[in-house]
């Protein structure tokens, strides 16, 4: 017994907009893509540049290891809110 898709039967155009459709969970997964890596890029930078290039000695360097990433995220939000008000 072989088992046959209702999918196989469908017009082309049909299937086509099947896939294409909003409700797909196969998309999912890249939508706000680049507004995820603006996120995630400050603390990558964050770890890389001062925790294993840079360790904190003063008073100095540790307060600037608590700005460094809070600028680098402001910098962030700021490019999301840019970003966002060109889309509408």
């Amino acid at each position: 017994m072989s088992y046959k898709s209702d999918f196989n039967d469908e017009v082309l155009k049909d299937k086509l907009e099947t896939l294409l459709d909003e409700d797909n969970e196969i998309k999912k997964w890249n939508e706000g893509l680049l507004i995820k890596s603006l996120i995630l890029l400050p603390i990558i930078i964050f770890i890389v540049g001062l925790f294993i290039v840079n360790r904190p000695e003063n008073l100095k360097d540790i307060l600037f290891v608590l700005f460094y990433p809070l600028a680098l995220i402001l910098i962030g939000l700021i490019l999301l809110f840019v970003m966002r008000s060109k889309l509408k």
